[in-house]
């Protein structure tokens, strides 16, 4: 909204490096001649073109900073605003001078971008069909593009309608809500994937332990499969290790220690259990980094070409990361100190390719 300022105004609040009116509101001897009728000093973020309007001709006006042009054409002064493309607002001077070198000061303003589209909003499903809708509020003009057919937006006001049509590919798939505006770009991520997407033939790749306790990247079978329950899995490694997973739609698998594997039975009647555990990326013979327990995690995720990818769950350590895992051998079936065996195999920095 463009701001009116009569001469009182201007000189008892936004003039700086002048002195107060006196009493009859006359501008003091020094600034003779710098009378301002009104003046239109705030812009909107897109910018344009708005006035000052002086009693007579200045001898000279000039903004401080290059985004507000000046132009003077007699007692008028043009100022002329690029567009914001900044979420701060921005401030200006408006340096008047007359021909004695004296001068006077105007504050110019104008708002910053608001803009975007809502974070923390993206959307993770399963393959049904769905439909959100999303507050994006606004101050300039967006535009609202999709990377793919199966995804459709549409605006209305600060409402903008996202429609996922149901997946029918039996696979995975990623998209994206693209906003422009201003030169500036946001976007939101959907993910369209079920677990059924994901049953299947498996190549791992991971180091693995020698004889010697060194490492070296070697290559397991895995097999992902339905199990009794929505979103049970079982990722099983190799035939013999079986590892019951959780599965997330749209987002991928989370997989926790303290999971039993594998029973060997190493007499008649005594087993020794295989259970899972978190492994440190940096594992090593030096270093031979896991975390028993029940609380912790895995995550095998989904990326953006729609493959699965093994990530951090949780932030461990400061210095290190887990993502890798591995299975620890006890003689109970929790996963307690005093019935620690040692360790039964890892994976480490693992990479899995679908057959």
């Amino acid at each position: 909204m463009k701001k009116y300022i009569s001469i009182f105004m201007l000189v008892a609040a936004a003039a700086l490096g002048t002195a107060c009116s006196n009493d009859n509101n006359e501008l003091p001897e020094y600034a003779a001649g710098l009378n301002v009728v009104k003046a239109q000093t705030a812009f909107n973020v897109i910018g344009g073109t708005n006035m000052v309007k002086m009693a007579s001709e200045p001898a000279k006006a000039y903004a401080q900073d290059a985004w507000l042009t000046v132009t003077k054409k007699a007692e008028t002064l043009e100022l002329t605003a690029a567009t914001n493309t900044s979420p701060q607002s921005r401030n200006t001077l408006l340096v008047i001078k007359n021909l004695q070198g004296d001068s006077i000061t105007l504050n110019v303003q104008q708002e910053g971008v608001t803009f975007g589209l809502p974070a923390g909003e993206d959307i993770f499903t399963d393959d049904k069909a769905i439909q959100k809708t999303l507050i994006a509020t606004a101050n300039v003009p967006v535009t609202y593009v999709t990377t793919g057919d199966w995804i459709t937006v549409e605006q209305k006001g600060n409402e903008v309608g996202v429609k996922v049509a149901e997946n029918t590919t039996g696979k995975a798939r990623v998209g994206w809500v693209i906003a422009k505006a201003v030169g500036l770009v946001d976007s939101l991520k959907v993910v369209q994937a079920s677990l059924s997407d994901f049953v299947g033939e498996y190549k791992q790749t991971a180091k693995m332990r020698n004889a010697d306790r060194s490492l070296s990247r070697k290559t397991s079978d895995v097999r992902i499969e339905a199990a009794a329950g929505t979103n049970k899995a079982n990722f099983i490694v190799d035939n013999k290790y079986t590892w019951p997973v959780d599965f997330i739609p749209g987002k991928g698998f989370k997989m926790t220690n303290g999971k039993v594997v594998f029973k060997n039975e190493v007499q008649t009647g005594v087993y020794e259990y295989f259970i899972s555990v978190i492994v440190a990326d940096d594992f090593s013979k030096e270093h031979e980094t896991a975390i028993n327990g029940t609380q912790e995690s895995i995550l095998l995720s989904i990326d953006d070409t729609g493959n699965l990818v093994f990530k951090e769950a949780q932030k461990l350590a400061s210095e290190q990361t887990f993502s890798s895992y591995g299975w620890n051998r006890f003689s109970d079936t929790k996963p307690v100190m005093g019935a620690y065996r040692g360790i039964g195999e890892v994976y480490v920095q693992p990479k899995l390719t679908r057959k």
